[in-house]
Parts: C-alpha cells; sequence; structure tokens
C-alpha cells in the first residue's frame, strides 16, 4: 500500500528509538526530521567512522537531532550483554527497537560463542539484545495508550520462504562449520525464518508491545557483494547483476519497515511483504509447533551465555 515516508511517519517528539545496522543508515535519515527524543544508532566497532560521518551529514538538514551512535558487535553474546548494560544505564525510554543488521550468504563459520554466523549474528545476537532490552521496552508501553505504541521491527527476507531448511528449523545444526544445511543461502533463510517465529512469540507473549516481522525487498545494497559463501561466478555474473537489475534503492527498501513501524493497520505478530503486504500463508511461518521449538531452543542457549531470561508481560 502507498506509503510515503517523507509524509507518513509521525511527529515522534519525546520518543527514543534504537537501530541496529543494515539499512538502519537510511532509516535513521527518515526519522531525525520527526524531533524525537534520541537515536540510538548501533554500528559494529569497525564501522564506527562511517555512522559519524553519516550522523555529519544527517545533521546538515536537521542541526537539534539526538543522535547516539553506540558499539554494537552482534557475534558476540558477551559484547551484546556488554551493550545491553551501558545502554540502560543511561536511557530512560525506547519505543521503537528496529532490528536491522545482518550478513547474508556467507561462508561456513562460527562466531565466538560457537553459532554458525548468520544464524548467530541474524537471530541469537538480536533475541539475546530483545532480552535485555524487553525491560526497557515494558517500562515504556506501561506509559502509552494504544495509539501510540512501543513497538518492535525484526527484519526478515523473501528467503524465509524461498528456501528454509525441509523440516523449517534446524536448530541442532547451529553449532556446526562443517558446512551446514545445504547452502549458504539455505543458512541465511534459515536465520530470516527464526526472525518470524521470534516475532509471533514475542507478540504471544507481551501483547502491550507491537513485534512485527517485515521484508525490506530485495535492496541495492554491497550485501551480496560481501556474500562469500556464493560461488564467486555465479555471484560476479549473476547474483550481483540481478540485484542491480531487479532490487529497489535503499531509501525504497527502508519503506515496508518504517510502515509496519508506525501504521495502525499492523496486525501484531505478523510478516509482511512491500509495502504493508499482509503474508500468512506460507509454509511453517504460523507453525506453533516450531514457534516453541525455536524459543525454548533459544532460552536455553541465551541462559547459557548469561541471559536473564524473559520479564513478565
Amino acid at each position: 500500500m502507498p506509503f510515503d515516508p517523507l509524509k507518513d511517519i509521525p511527529d515522534l517528539s519525546g520518543r527514543a528509538i534504537l537501530v541496529t545496522g543494515g539499512l538502519g543508515a537510511v532509516t535513521i535519515k527518515f526519522l531525525a526530521p520527526r524531533n524525537p527524543s534520541v537515536i540510538y544508532l548501533c554500528a559494529r566497532p569497525v564501522s564506527i567512522p562511517s555512522a559519524e560521518t553519516l550522523v555529519s551529514e544527517i545533521k546538515t538538514s536537521s542541526p537539534d537531532v539526538n543522535i547516539r551512535i553506540l558499539p554494537l558487535d552482534l557475534s558476540s553474546l558477551a559484547g551484546v550483554r556488554k551493550f545491553a548494560d551501558d545502554f540502560l544505564e543511561e536511557a530512560g525510554r525506547l519505543d521503537l527497537l528496529f532490528l536491522n543488521a545482518g550478513i547474508s550468504t556467507t561462508a561456513p563459520a562460527l562466531t565466538e560463542d560457537g553459532y554458525e554466523s548468520q544464524f548467530g549474528i541474524n537471530y541469537v545476537g538480536h533475541a539475546l539484545l530483545t532480552q535485555l532490552l524487553m525491560p526497557k521496552l515494558l517500562e515504556t508501553a506501561a506509559k502509552l495508550d494504544e495509539s501510540n505504541r512501543v513497538r518492535i521491527m525484526v527484519t526478515s527476507s523473501m528467503a524465509a520462504h524461498i528456501n528454509p531448511p525441509p523440516t523449517g528449523l534446524a536448530l541442532n545444526e547451529m553449532k556446526n562449520n562443517a558446512n551446514p544445511l545445504d547452502s549458504a543461502y539455505q543458512r541465511y533463510a534459515h536465520s530470516k525464518l527464526a526472525a518470524i517465529l521470534f516475532a509471533r512469540k514475542l507478540a504471544q507473549l507481551y501483547p502491550s508491545i507491537q513485534t512485527v516481522a517485515f521484508n525490506p525487498g530485495q535492496v541495492k545494497t554491497d550485501l551480496f557483494r560481501k556474500a562469500n559463501g556464493l560461488n564467486w561466478w555465479v555471484n560476479t555474473f549473476l547474483a550481483v547483476p540481478l540485484m542491480h537489475l531487479t532490487g529497489v534503492s535503499p531509501e525504497k527498501g527502508v519503506e515496508n519497515g518504517l510502515w509496519v513501524a508506525f501504521s495502525d493497520e499492523v496486525k501484531n505478530g505478523a510478516y509482511y511483504e512491500p509495502v504493508g503486504v499482509l503474508t500468512e500463508g506460507k509454509k511453517f511461518f504460523a507453525d506453533q509447533e516450531l514457534t516453541e521449538e525455536l524459543w525454548q531452543w533459544t532460552n536455553d542457549e541465551l541462559a547459557a551465555h548469561g541471559g536473564p531470561g524473559w520479564p513478565d508481560a
């Protein structure tokens, strides 16, 4: 459905927003002019200089915007805990949480905590971050009415229904560095299906918070240029040119995430294709058994790495 981020984002006075990587840079360009109290931009430590340049550019047109750049390495659960500790020390509230960061179709590797890298960064790191920030999200939600809800936006992908594992989840393979699953793309799809099920479960447990998964579309970023898990010839002569021909600009790519962040028509726990297209009939997306399997696995893994558990609603 039509959505113009220049016109359709409401005034954000008093609201606090946290955005992780990915399309976060373009996202905050549209949020900054709407007078938020503060935007927390999370960036990998190596990307801090680029983030500082971005903020300088934004301030040329929105000089009064308060953007705080915070280092966050989602591949390290200890790093996620440190980030959350620092964030919660200074943050008075948190209204909008954009879980954007991720990697795609990379070569087999493990995070420092021993997880398949795409699943570890795209899903596990974000799951722990959300768990640690949930008390602040709930505290903020308790002060707001239905017209101004706290929201969590979880970035997924069309890959989640194009090439997931045959069983939907393959959690027993997520600590395997010996090329788990069929391909780098399937490992990516697995992480993005987990994102959809994660949003579904959060919505069930925390109805006062609007949690939605969404696909930004095929966006022209450097994601495929970093896709070292694809055959070089396939990536160079097929994937990258196809993305160039069929992909959308980052400015267009953020529209769906911004729509789910602000539309009154959003269904809690749902998944949306661009822009604002409710998508419910895909295999595994509404599978409650898989949702519970992922949730139990997630709770066990986060607890093993210092996660405090999920607070009561």
